[in-house]
């Protein structure tokens, strides 16, 4: 029935019958769609994933009222689907969708609910207790995050639940579980330093995290550490964290405990600037590849034991306690490594597949993946924004599409000696080039890079880390309880060593990365439209997917970077030429000056005049008739004020002395903004975006706090 269905042959049917010549096209796109029915489930987790999209696209929070009636609707439309799916599917679909959104939007409710708790009210300094619950070592000192808080001068209902900060004296002694004293430069979480940017408040809202600073002087002990398994894990972490970076000092240690344990705070801003350019970022984010690698390791060796036991051999086939074996090993590694969004994947990819070979399925199965991201959607709903669920699950979509066209085909023909030793590399290579092709629009527009020398470098580093790091790290963590891994840490860090040499050179490449600005998230929804398109369908009707890289790249053209962003309180100031971008700090901050950069399209090259005029007082920045004052100092103001053009000023009136014709925003609309973005249009006008106009009224935003964020 299926090869009747299909849309080449739909699309031969006469167009003009009957009374409704109109319906004929209609009439082949639902023949069409029924010819798909078995991938109809694939669009299960899209469909969710929209309703959380749609939930976290409104300028705020739906109150509970109005969640009651989406529930509802949601259930009736699921009701109604389950009565129609028999006789009437191409009805029944709509209604299941439409079901599937809602959940989705009440899904992203019931996790903002659940995470909910207060977040600092001010920035100061603040003396505090807590517990340690996270610790990871940095260069110099550690990064803390303590719970169970008590902040003098606030009550307990207006104390976070918890607190990130940086101690760089006093460390040496402090371990997960034990409760310290100290006092801390605190504020609340930074918002976007430009609009549309990366919302490092909302992230931390999600993370239970209410303030982010740094400790003023030495922490003080209170009490040892207290028992549970939380803590537990975190310990473990620690200590093993610690045994791969004591022998490998350096980055060498820093990238195998990020491998191993998931610990990545030690990773300086190089090492995480190599990997970017060279397009191995994905190496140090425990995902698909490492969670593969420690199920797959540990499913050979076992199966190659388990066939050594005649007890177990001649009842079993050795696969099948394997698998069971390489289950909890990666469970035992999702724990370890913190249970991320990737690793999360992961492991509900790998446990899905370790499952099959139980029940003597097929393990390679886009439904695999589908009912993966399900549960991840909705465990994790804000992680559908998210670079690492985008990226995890866009790479792992493009292998499964490429796969079930090519790769079973590919896997069983035979071949000579010669074909069989270039299979490998061969075949890396175009796994390589396949997620590299699927994930470049996401590393775009979360991070403003892509990285042209990606497939290089991945065929160097991807074997690399499968065949020697990741192994060595494996038997490294089984030799810890005898105090016998450092042989194994140490031959892992030469592989690190490796490791990190590739990224460097692939980084110093000409034309290694390509810096592009920050692009609008309507293009990326467009894309990821096409992208799902073309890989959920098998029929030649999926090629229209193709088609939406045309509307993307017009959205993304019509988006002119700002040429002048300024963020409160003035501290700092990027401005934009064709050449490039530039930032003057008056107050350092790497974070917000390497943002400001990539959302507007990578540095000037060095002489390239880009940038206002500036002084102490001030800076002056006149392009195409248009002139904007930034004045630091009351002086600069009022001379401002004197002439047409927008002002902002950090200090003094809200409104121009005197009714001068300048337009001012002063320093309580300035702070209120959350930052300023501005386009010099070519007439003399100059259009203004605030950052607070982006965000909206949800829990995580603070009008008025400066996004000056905790080192």
């Amino acid at each position: 029935m299926h090869a009747a269905l299909h849309p080449s042959a739909a699309s031969l049917a006469p167009a003009g019958t009957g009374r409704r010549p109109l319906l004929a096209p209609v009439r082949a796109f639902g023949r069409a769609l029924l010819g798909e029915s078995d991938r109809w489930l694939l669009w299960l987790p899209v469909a969710i994933a929209a309703g959380v999209l749609l939930y976290f696209a409104l300028p705020a929070p739906l109150p509970t009222t109005a969640l009651v009636p989406v529930g509802l609707a949601g259930l009736f439309a699921g009701r109604a689907a389950i009565a129609l799916w028999s006789a009437r599917p191409l009805r029944a679909l709509p209604l299941a969708g439409l079901a599937a959104l809602a959940l989705g939007v009440l899904a992203a409710a019931a996790r903002l609910a659940l995470v909910e708790a207060p977040v600092l009210p001010r920035a100061g300094v603040w003396t505090l207790d807590g517990r340690i619950a996270e610790l990871e070592p940095r260069s110099p000192g550690v990064r803390l995050v303590l719970d169970r808080l008590r902040i003098e001068r606030l009550e307990p209902t207006a104390t976070p639940e918890r607190v990130r900060l940086t101690v760089r004296h006093g460390w040496e002694k402090l371990e997960v579980g034990q409760r310290i004293r100290l006092r801390a430069v605190l504020q609340p979480p930074r918002g976007p330093v430009v609009p549309g940017g990366f919302d490092h408040a909302r992230h931390a809202w999600f993370e239970g995290i209410g303030a982010v600073g740094w400790a003023l002087g030495r922490p003080a002990s209170l009490e040892a550490g207290e028992p549970g398994a939380e803590l537990a894990v975190a310990r473990l972490r620690a200590r093993l964290a610690e045994r791969f970076t004591e022998p490998l000092p350096g980055p060498a240690g820093a990238v195998a405990a990020a491998l191993v344990t998931g610990v990545r705070a030690g990773l300086d801003a190089a090492i995480w600037r190599d990997f970017q350019l060279s397009g191995l970022a994905h190496l140090l984010s425990i995902s698909g590849l490492h969670m593969s690698l420690v199920a797959g390791t540990v499913l050979l060796a076992g199966r190659w034991l388990f066939a050594l036991v005649p007890a177990v051999a001649e009842r079993w086939p050795a696969r099948k306690p394997a698998a069971l074996l390489a289950l909890l090993a990666a469970a035992f590694y999702l724990v370890l490594a913190g249970a991320s969004v990737p690793a999360q994947r992961a492991f509900l990819m790998v446990a899905v597949g370790l499952v099959a070979i139980l029940v003597d399925r097929d393990p390679f199965s886009m439904r695999l993946l589908a009912w993966a991201a399900v549960v991840v959607v909705l465990l994790r709903p804000e992680a559908v924004e998210g670079a690492s669920f985008q990226l995890s699950f866009a790479a792992v979509l493009a292998l499964i599409a490429v796969w079930e066209v090519a790769g079973r085909r590919l896997a069983a023909s035979e071949g000579g000696i010669l074909v069989r030793l270039l299979r490998y590399p061969l075949g890396v290579a175009a796994t390589t080039l396949v997620a590299s092709l699927a994930t470049t629009p996401l590393t775009a527009f979360h991070f403003q890079t892509v990285a042209i020398s990606g497939v290089v470098s991945n065929l160097l580093a991807v074997p690399l880390t499968t065949f020697w790091i990741m192994p060595a790290g494996l038997l490294a963590v089984l030799l810890v309880p005898f105090g016998l891994e450092e042989p194994a840490v140490r031959v892992m860090g030469i592989g690190v060593e490796l490791l990190l040499a590739t990224a460097r050179w692939a980084a110093a490449l000409p034309g290694a990365a390509l810096s592009v600005p920050l692009w609008p998230a309507s293009a990326l929804a467009v894309l990821w439209a096409g992208g799902l398109w073309l890989a959920l369908w098998r029929r030649p009707w999926r090629f229209f997917g193709v088609l939406a890289l045309l509307p993307a790249a017009l959205l993304i053209a019509r988006e002119r970077p700002p040429d002048l962003v300024a963020t409160p309180w003035l501290a700092q100031i990027a401005a934009r030429a064709p050449e490039g971008a530039r930032v003057l700090a008056f107050e350092r901050d790497e974070l917000v000056e390497d943002a400001l950069l990539r959302a507007l399209g990578g540095p000037a090259p060095d002489g390239a005049a880009v940038g206002p005029r500036c002084d102490r007082a001030g800076c002056v920045l006149e392009r195409g008739g248009a002139r904007v004052t930034l004045a630091r100092r009351l002086e600069a103001l009022l001379e401002a004020c004197r002439e047409p053009g927008l002002v902002i000023a950090r200090l003094g009136p809200e409104r121009c002395p005197g009714g001068g014709p300048a337009t001012l925003v002063g320093p309580r609309a300035l702070a209120g903004s959350g930052g300023l973005a501005l386009w010099l249009e070519p007439e003399g006008t100059i259009r203004r975006r605030e950052v607070a106009e982006t965000r909206g009224g949800w829990p995580w935003v603070r009008v008025g706090t400066p996004n000056n964020g905790g080192r």
